[in-house]
């Protein structure tokens, strides 16, 4: 096979990939179509299948946090614990729909700051859910409110996101160092995007709604020990990121023991285990490595990408490169090639350029449906539902949302960075 068809065949099984996965014809799930996709780039030797394990062990961390995550909150949404925090919520909104969305979409940004953006998605989902259902309100905008804040407000920590994990572990900006650049940009992220959503849905969110009909909440002994068990979860979770520690561990620990307590009282049969942890988000991701990789080899490998030497022009680059290419080929492997360029860039602009591709990286691939793991998570979660998320519903939403957003923190970003 001669280079320039295979460079042809490169791009075109890319592109094919990306157009299925975003029309989903039949139905299917995007996973179908990103395997369909990896197999391609395997079959025309743009990867070797030599190369595929260890493409699929540089995500088993992403993987084995995201299978603990799964299964823990499967297991808590039966034992009651979402449907409490849900009631909890409507409790503090004292039936008022604005102040619910305001709080809903605070503790969002919370929880995304502190812990990891997955988290939110994976267990506010089920709580917003709860509350859309019980209080007979309008799902889609508190539903895409779950799943923007995870992206957009997904800056300021390293252990934030998984994008910042990867950026901070290996480019070592220092704890300190990386909060002070990127508080800023978080919070002014996160205040656009809710002002943004309060515009956009400002007919769909009442003003008031019913809340005669609330009991108190019955504590029962399995409720309490799911509740504990999941708390402590997120607490560890937080620990391991603060100390530099693998984020799976707390993910499978307490997965694992709330699995084996709830097997234990014959509350989690084989179905609900395979129902909670979705195998086609796994397969999505490393069947995306296998099709990133494909591109680096064809297109990037031993080339020199040519990076601007100001450092206002650097954060914009990246922050412009990682929006795009995370949209073509999800963040997480988008990332993943990034870096590869930030380590080359030289010493005086390498930080603006690593902190723009994470301000490109986290709130621009919410543009499409695949273009953020957590927004995939929210699809499997909510679908998982019932509940009838279109590819035009999301576009709708995310083409007047991610390029405010994005814009207003990128400039901030460099003002910061400048200052």
């Amino acid at each position: 096979m001669t280079d320039l068809l295979r460079a042809t065949l490169v791009l075109a099984i890319l592109a094919a990939t990306l157009i299925l996965m975003l029309v989903r014809p039949g139905g299917r799930s995007e996973a179908w179509y990103a395997a369909a996709g990896a197999a391609g780039m395997v079959a025309i030797g743009a990867v070797p299948v030599a190369a595929v394990p260890g493409l699929a062990r540089e995500t088993e961390s992403v993987l084995l946090f995201l299978a603990g995550m799964m299964l823990l909150t499967g297991v808590a949404e039966r034992a009651g614990v979402f449907a409490a925090l849900a009631d909890g919520c409507v409790r503090l909104a004292n039936g008022r729909g604005r102040r619910l969305y305001v709080f809903l979409f605070t503790l969002g940004a919370l929880v995304t700051a502190t812990l990891s953006l997955d988290v939110t998605v994976i267990m506010l989902t089920p709580i917003v859910a709860t509350v859309a259902m019980r209080r007979k309100l309008d799902p889609m905008p508190f539903l895409f409110a779950c799943v923007f804040v995870a992206n957009t407000a997904s800056l300021m920590l390293p252990v934030s996101n998984l994008t910042n994990l990867l950026v901070f572990a290996r480019l070592e900006p220092g704890f300190a160092r990386f909060v002070g650049t990127m508080w800023l940009p978080n919070l002014v992220a996160a205040a656009v995007n809710l002002g943004l959503f309060l515009w956009l849905f400002r007919n769909r969110i009442p003003e008031r709604f019913a809340t005669d009909d609330l009991e108190p909440i019955a504590l029962d002994r399995w409720l309490v020990v799911a509740g504990s068990i999941t708390a402590a979860t997120l607490a560890a979770i937080f620990v391991l990121g603060l100390a530099d520690w693998p984020l799976w561990w707390a993910a499978i620990g307490g997965g694992g023991l709330l699995a084996i307590l709830a097997a234990a009282r014959g509350l989690l049969t084989t179905r609900q285990l395979r129902h909670d942890l979705s195998p086609g988000i796994f397969v999505f991701v490393i069947a995306m490595s296998v099709v990133v990789e494909g591109v680096r080899r064809e297109f990037l490998a031993g080339r020199t990408i040519p990076i601007p030497h100001d450092p206002a022009l650097a954060a914009l680059t990246g922050i412009v490169g990682g929006a795009v290419g995370s949209n073509i080929v999800n963040n997480i492997p988008m990332t993943v090639l990034a870096l590869s360029i930030v380590e080359g860039a030289p010493p005086a602009v390498r930080d603006a350029l690593a902190y723009g591709t994470l301000v490109g990286v986290n709130i621009g691939p919410a543009l499409t449906t695949y273009g953020s793991l957590a927004t995939m998570l929210w699809l499997t979660l909510v679908r998982r539902r019932d509940i009838a998320i279109s590819t035009g519903d999301y576009l709708r939403v995310s083409l007047v949302t991610v390029p405010v957003v994005l814009v207003a923190t990128g400039l901030t970003l460099i003002a910061v960075l400048l200052a």
